[in-house]
């Protein structure tokens, strides 16, 4: 005959749930950490951490561009300037100007230099002839300055990719290209060939990628200028998702991973957020980017089927957590001005980063658990009721789900919280008839409004096993 085994227990058992882990999806559902999510949407990484918060809103900015946003960047700290679609414009105040029309509808970039003793913005795409604009005056830099893809300045000269060859200006001129012992060129070679795929300035260096490794420029005049590569054959696949961020630079790399970088060999740090790399739509790889607050690094990807960017993460590279900030939201740029943060999405349309609602309505947020199995997989639970702790204001509402299943969307609703004038503790009970003996169980938290949540517990017993 069979026996049974039975777990000894003094009375109900009680698991914490809190949400400091972040977002997991580099690992089973049943083997990422309790305090992390299987899935997510609509969390940020901000003050209230680690707790778990409402993303970010957003306030349109000005008119729609009515075409595809080619570059968000700043003039200075005078204006934001973008280009959509073949037109550039710079924002006044109220509305968006036009500085140029006619041009390439091609990918920008873009850097801050002194042209004709005033200073500028320098301007490449790599099919016009690289302009500039003073806040009054539009024109070409130079016939001789190259049409490279990517621009960045190392403070006193002006440094230009084309191809696999990293041009600089002469000494404080971005118009002089030609003068012997003064401007010149580095061929970056490497056994494997290729065109350079972004640039940058970091740590007082240039910085250079190609899609399989990574340089830097040493050295302070044209006679010592030298290319020192960076061991570990990575490199970039897409410069608009290279971002510096608090000392750290950060981008989408080889094998699709995210890469971290302080110095030495950079390290990878996207293995929890995998599946969706793995999912990263490799027709559409040149629309993902990046961008900052200031404090973390977002990367906007186009995942699935999608053909614009239909996922935005948020990494914390202090703290190295994840989360989903927002889905299919489609944007395209990102920059942060005057200490403002901007998003334009595929649309034109520019968006100020501000608040807890999307131009006045309610952000809709949810985070889905790991699948628990109280370490015992092969015993049946039984759960009896939640308590969740948080403060829920005013017009807000927490929705609590429940699944006893590992994976998949059949969710049964609980309980709906409804918002308060201060932080409140919601007793939620588990009907026998609505979530029989199971073993696994998932729970799904959907926020509707700003709210910010502490930590969860979930009291259940373990039943005996029949061996």
């Amino acid at each position: 005959m069979g026996g049974f085994w039975v777990r000894p227990r003094a009375s109900r058992q009680t698991k914490i749930i809190t949400f400091e882990g972040g977002h997991n999806v580099g690992a089973p559902p049943v083997s990422i950490g309790d305090n992390q999510s299987s899935d997510e949407s609509g969390w940020g990484l901000d003050d209230h951490f680690p707790a778990l918060h409402t993303r970010k809103g957003r306030v349109s900015h000005g008119a729609s561009g009515n075409a595809t946003p080619r570059l968000l960047t700043g003039f200075g700290g005078q204006y934001l300037v973008r280009a959509v679609g073949g037109t550039l414009q710079y924002y006044n105040g109220s509305n968006w100007v036009n500085i140029a029309t006619g041009l390439a509808d091609s990918d920008w970039s873009a850097v801050n230099f002194e042209v004709n003793g005033k200073p500028a913005l320098i301007l490449t795409n790599g099919v016009d002839n690289v302009k500039y604009w003073d806040g009054t005056t539009f024109g070409n830099l130079s016939p001789n300055a190259p049409k490279g893809k990517f621009v960045t300045t190392d403070t006193i000269r002006v440094w230009i990719a084309e191809g696999d060859v990293l041009h600089y200006s002469a000494y404080l001129d971005a118009q002089d290209w030609t003068t012997p012992e003064n401007s010149g060129s580095v061929q970056y070679y490497t056994p494997r060939g290729g065109e350079i795929t972004a640039l940058t300035r970091y740590a007082e260096r240039v910085v250079i990628f190609k899609k399989d490794s990574m340089a830097e420029i040493h050295g302070t005049n044209y006679y010592e200028f030298r290319l020192m590569d960076i061991p570990g054959d990575i490199g970039c696949v897409n410069h608009k998702t290279l971002k510096e961020v608090q000392g750290y630079l950060l981008w989408l790399g080889p094998g699709l991973d995210v890469y971290i970088h302080t110095g030495g060999i950079p390290k990878p740090v996207g293995q929890a957020i995998r599946r969706h790399l793995d999912k990263v739509n490799l027709n559409h790889l040149d629309k993902c980017f990046a961008g900052t607050d200031g404090l973390r690094y977002y990367l906007g990807l186009v995942t699935g089927n999608n053909t614009e960017p239909n996922l935005l993460l948020c990494f914390d590279p202090k703290s190295g957590i994840w989360r989903v900030f927002s889905k299919d939201q489609n944007y395209r740029m990102s920059y942060l001005f005057n200490n403002d943060w901007f998003m334009s999405d595929s649309s034109g349309m520019t968006y100020r980063i501000t608040g807890y609602t999307d131009d006045g309505q309610q952000i809709v947020s949810e985070y889905i658990t790991k699948a628990f199995d109280e370490g015992v997989p092969h015993a049946e639970k039984e759960y009896y009721e939640a308590h969740l702790q948080g403060y829920i204001p005013q017009g807000s509402t927490v929705e609590v789900y429940i699944s006893y299943q590992e994976r998949g969307n059949n969710f049964e609703l609980l309980d709906t919280i409804q918002g308060s004038d201060d932080s409140q503790s919601s007793n939620i009970l588990i009907p026998m008839d609505q979530v029989p003996l199971c073993k696994w169980v998932r729970f799904k938290l959907v926020a509707k409004g700003e709210v910010t949540l502490y930590q969860m517990q979930v009291s259940f017993d373990v039943h005996p096993v029949q061996l």
